[in-house]
């Protein structure tokens, strides 16, 4: 029917009633934190289950599916058996109820299996557990080992926990005689929530309110000169950006040469050696004053050696050779006269002997 224009349908209360029946032994599982496709869910979850009787594998969204059992005590013995995973991600399993909200972004709360450590004997029961457990959320249901008390090192519970839960991993439990104990809480899984949407489908980091910095590189200085500086100033700014400084260009050619002249003064110039050519000795400079090894006193090489003709000769200390110091006639030499060179003993060292006339 159509109310005020906006079509309306209302089922009799039976119909609801034989269709929720039909649903009764049915499982809502949540996959959490990754998205599998539905197939590969399916196959995991009939090799698990299937054992306990016949199930139905119905998808209803991304990560959320109904496993549909034949009888209860099917579906309680998947319930009790927890917690299960597929390739290493949760499965948050809940029993379905009419009217239950199907949408991973719209669950507000989450079962999460709990072990709990230290417990007193005396608080051993389903009722001093749940007193225990309520501090972290609703109590669902135990383990079946939990249940029976075969051991009691930890009771695993499977607590309906908010999104908004810091997880606490420890519980202060005050007991009747006055003294206190601490119950250490452990998750074996603990699924991923948003503290910003307040639930499980997204974390924090991922949340698309959450804000986001974003690094922007740094503007580059430059100094740039306009047609309008007429004072000569030079113009300091950024790529895109607006003025920062200005610094007049005279001041920088100054302190240009300020920088040029201080930099004379620490390092003088200093003129370029000779190269030595090879065979050669370098001469080092002496003080003023100083005799060196080139003087008479020295080195006798130096000094004139006298011919016996009456003219003179200078040696070469570097190649032990004699140079004739006289000058060379007026009028030339002979174009017929010849050179004799006079080797001495050792072939080396010797003084040769020029003569004007041959």
């Amino acid at each position: 029917m159509v109310v005020d224009g906006v079509p309306r349908a209302k089922p009799p209360p039976e119909v609801c009633a034989r269709g929720a029946l039909e649903w009764e032994h049915t499982l809502v599982a949540f996959l959490v934190g990754k998205r599998l496709p539905a197939t590969k869910v399916k196959e995991v979850l009939q090799r698990k289950w299937g054992q306990v009787g016949v199930l139905s594998f119905h998808t209803v969204s991304n990560g959320v599916f109904l496993i549909k059992f034949e009888n209860g005590h099917a579906r309680d013995w998947v319930m009790d058996n927890g917690p299960w995973d597929i390739w290493g991600y949760h499965i948050a399993l809940r029993k379905w109820t009419k009217g239950m909200s199907l949408r991973l972004e719209e669950c507000r709360s989450i079962p999460v299996w709990v072990k709990l450590s230290n417990v007193p004997v005396h608080l051993w029961s389903n009722e001093g557990l749940s007193y225990i457990a309520s501090v972290l959320g609703r109590p669902l249901y135990m383990d079946a080992p939990t249940t029976k008390r075969q051991t009691l090192t930890f009771a695993r519970i499977c607590v309906d926990m908010l999104a908004t839960s810091s997880f606490p991993t420890a519980i202060n439990l005050d007991l009747d005689d006055g003294s206190s104990t601490v119950v250490e809480v452990e998750y074996p899984w603990k699924p991923q929530a948003c503290s910003l949407c307040k639930v499980f489908d997204h974390a924090n980091k991922s949340c698309p309110k959450a804000v986001r910095r974003e690094w922007l590189p740094k503007p580059v200085v430059q100094a740039c000169r306009t047609p309008g500086d007429a004072d000569g100033w030079i113009t300091i700014k950024r790529k895109n950006s607006q003025t920062i400084n200005e610094v007049p260009a005279g001041e920088t050619q100054r302190n240009d040469e300020n920088h040029s002249r201080r930099e004379e003064q620490n390092h003088p110039h200093q003129p370029p050696k000779t190269p030595t050519k090879e065979g050669e000795m370098p001469i080092t400079a002496g003080k003023p004053g100083e005799p060196t090894s080139a003087s008479p006193e020295i080195n006798p090489l130096g000094s004139k050696v006298v011919n016996i003709d009456g003219g003179s000769i200078m040696m070469d200390n570097n190649r032990g050779k004699a140079i004739c110091t006289d000058p060379q006639p007026a009028g030339g030499t002979n174009s017929s006269s010849k050179k004799k060179k006079k080797k001495g003993l050792n072939g080396v060292g010797t003084a040769l002997h020029i003569s004007p006339n041959d």
